[in-house]
């Protein structure tokens, strides 16, 4: 039964994560980028913070943890929140999202750069297709603004894949929601130059339209899709997570097709494929090798 609530929880992330591009595109209507990311940040920030301490009520222990979790927040809200937001105002929404799915393969070529994990032929093989498959579809488009836009997407992939390396050591001694909400909260006032002037010159002038698109981005895609997958985690390994990854291309193209009439480009199909792929064989690449590694340790234990 428990498992079946996980799986639950997993593809209504996928679902909340597959909408964000989607209710970003309504609310850039009437905003700019810095004021759309300073609020997203800041309500985001304060919903995680009431929930932190329902929930799980744990205190930071020392100021190294406090320093730490505001070099995070750089890499895992404020240049994520920057780029993707940024990213969207020159590119499709189908188009942002499908990188997204190269995430687990950048996340362990950042490991494998900062010797945080073991290079194998069949991991490099992995990172090498989903590299050959984000490049390709950063090429999306006839215009320099789309291929910029995908550019910044990919960027945002990549800083966010920083987070998820450089923050493992955190939450093996943290809640996983102590450190996300901690890492909203030093996310404010880093985005605080860059969007204030933004948020005071346009937020009087907003409709209820975009009010309610920044409602949705708030609520749904950050802290509810946020705390159902730090609910997964904690059931099932990182590396089942990262396979329900490959629904959220698939969902925002469907949606963008129908609310945003985006059509998807010829070279999406391709790319996507070559960028599954290179996941697909990074996380089985992934499962061998914590295989062998139990494997080893029970044998240790039988010849002690």
């Amino acid at each position: 039964m428990k498992t079946r609530s996980v799986y639950a929880a997993l593809i209504a992330v996928q679902v909340l994560f597959a909408t964000l591009p989607i209710a970003v595109k309504v609310a850039l209507r009437e905003m700019s980028s810095p004021s759309l990311a300073l609020l997203r940040v800041s309500l985001a920030a304060i919903l995680f913070v009431i929930l932190q301490r329902i929930i799980v009520g744990e205190r930071v222990r020392s100021r190294r943890d406090y320093v730490e979790l505001a070099v995070y927040s750089v890499f895992g809200v404020i240049l994520n929140q920057l780029l993707y937001i940024t990213a969207l105002t020159l590119t499709t929404a189908t188009a942002a999202q499908t990188f997204v799915a190269a995430g687990p393969a950048l996340t362990l070529l950042i490991a494998i750069l900062l010797r945080r994990e073991t290079a194998t032929p069949l991991k490099w093989a992995g990172i090498g297709l989903a590299a050959l498959g984000a490049l390709y579809l950063v090429g999306v488009g006839v215009s320099t603004g789309a291929a910029l836009g995908n550019l910044l997407a990919l960027a945002n992939v990549t800083c966010f894949s920083v987070y998820l390396v450089i923050s493992r050591g955190l939450l093996q001694r943290y809640h996983p929601l102590t450190v996300i909400t901690w890492t909203f909260v030093f996310g404010v006032p880093g985005m605080l130059p860059w969007g204030i002037g933004s948020v005071l010159a346009e937020a009087g002038g907003a409709s209820p339209l975009a009010w309610l698109a920044l409602a949705w981005i708030v609520v749904g895609p950050t802290v509810g899709a946020y705390y159902l997958n730090v609910y997964a985690l904690n059931h099932v390994e990182s590396s089942v997570v990262s396979v329900f990854v490959y629904l959220q291309p698939v969902l925002t193209g469907a949606l963008a097709t129908w609310l945003l009439h985006e059509r998807p480009s010829a070279r999406l199909i391709p790319a996507g494929a070559l960028i599954f792929a290179g996941v697909a064989v990074t996380v089985w690449a992934g499962r061998r090798a914590r295989a062998r590694r139990q494997a080893q340790d029970v044998q240790e234990m039988l010849e002690e």
